[in-house]
């Protein structure tokens, strides 16, 4: 397990995840095992895609929210198992995902996340959403190692 203060915020995780903005949406590490993480994600007032998602009742897109739980999985992998060099971790199936509440501008989102089983290269993950200690999405997905070069 990679040694690592924390929390650690976005600075630290870029050096982690080869996500940038205004794909990135890992705000901070709160904390961290061998099989589970729990990060911060702020969903900005000012983003760009709530202009459109929707026109004067903006909301998190869940598709987002799911992303935001991927990330949360590769940066745990990274940080915890590593990675052998060139290689990421990418989505190989979202297995379920249930939205329970919106998510509005301006919220933090706290994810919770672990890994339920691990043959390498591949991992199976579940995850909850929460925001103000109210759960918003449950996401259970698989990923596994890849290569940009694939």
């Amino acid at each position: 397990m990679t040694d690592v203060n924390l929390p650690m915020q976005q600075a630290q995780i870029m050096e982690y995840l080869p996500h940038r903005a205004p794909m990135l949406f890992v705000d901070e590490v709160l904390s961290l095992t061998e099989n589970t993480i729990q990060i911060v994600s702020k969903i900005k007032k000012d983003a760009d895609y709530l202009k459109g998602h929707f026109p004067g009742m903006p909301i998190q897109p869940g598709v987002l929210i799911v992303e935001t739980v991927a990330q949360a999985g590769a940066l745990l992998v990274k940080l915890s198992h590593g990675l052998p060099e060139g290689l990421f971790m990418g989505f190989s199936g979202i297995d379920s995902a249930k939205f329970k509440k919106p998510v509005y501008p301006g919220e933090t989102m706290i994810v919770d996340l672990e890994i339920v089983r691990k043959r390498i290269p591949f991992y199976k993950f579940s995850g909850r959403v929460t925001v103000n200690g109210t759960l918003v999405a449950l996401v259970d997905f698989s990923a596994a190692h890849m290569s940009f070069d694939m």
